[in-house]
């Protein structure tokens, strides 16, 4: 990777960890606009049993379906507290951010991976703002603190070619939670920030390959996953996010992922 590159995604990286602390002091403006629908679901769906939590979130302006959202600098997502994300055998080695920025998810151990998913951004160039798609993938990062660390690698390739981490915190216990904060990124030098209109996350086995050593070879394995209860919570499992956009608004969404249906014997 070019110096100047890399340079720049360190300073990204940075700026991203002093948004964490400096975001939740902003004062919200009296024009918000933004919405936000979430959508939770998870695969396979079989209680007591290991599973992908799939999300998806989508970032509009309210009264129209192609306006320009403010960028995004911070996101929380909710996940039920019954859902053993924490406890599973996902991440069993660490991710370091300097190795993640100089060779991307290759410099990182496999099973440092915790999920993929993917990323539509707007890019404000010309007279109606450009499309992009982003990959991202989920990686253990270190301990923040006595909690989880979590990086998320998102990398981009035209009008606008970038690698960044957003870091995040996982947090346990009765409230669980992902805290993550996004970066401000310029379209070009000087021009506004381009702004993440959806997003989809999986948390999970799906896609992933570990490998461990077994009578001297090295196999590859599929790791277990977030695992189900045995029973459905009243009411289903609720997820919830908090998004704060650049213009110091926010906005919330929520989605609930119905209990299965009762087989009749």
């Amino acid at each position: 990777m070019p110096m100047h590159r890399r340079a720049r995604g360190l300073r990204a990286y940075s700026s991203a960890v002093l948004l964490t602390l400096l975001l939740t002091s902003l004062p919200a403006a009296a024009h918000a606009t933004q919405t936000a629908k979430l959508k939770a679901g998870f695969s396979p769906y079989r209680l007591g049993r290991s599973t992908t939590v799939k999300l998806a979130l989508d970032i509009g302006v309210a009264g129209s379906s192609d306006g320009l959202p403010a960028p995004m600098t911070r996101f929380q997502m909710r996940i039920p507290a019954n859902l053993e994300l924490i406890g599973s055998s996902l991440g069993l080695s660490i991710c370091k951010p300097a190795a993640l920025l100089e060779n991307g998810p290759d410099g990182c151990p496999a099973d440092a991976r915790l999920g993929l998913g993917s990323a539509q951004i707007k890019v404000p160039v010309g007279p109606e703002p450009a499309t992009e798609e982003a990959s991202i993938e989920a990686e253990m990062g270190p301990p923040v603190g006595e909690e989880i660390g979590v990086l998320l690698y998102a990398e981009a390739g035209s009008p606008v070619a970038a690698q960044l981490i957003f870091p995040g915190v996982l947090f346990g216990g009765t409230s669980q939670s992902l805290n993550t904060a996004v970066p401000l990124i310029p379209s070009l030098p000087g021009a506004p920030y381009i702004s993440m209109v959806s997003m989809k996350l999986s948390l999970g086995p799906d896609g992933l390959t570990y490998f461990k050593t077994v009578h001297g070879r090295t196999v590859g394995y599929r790791p277990e996953g977030v695992a189900l209860p045995g029973r459905c919570p009243r009411g289903g499992f609720r997820f919830a996010s908090d998004i704060a956009f650049a213009d110091g608004t926010t906005v919330s969404a929520a989605s609930t992922v119905p209990c299965p249906a009762r087989r009749h014997r």
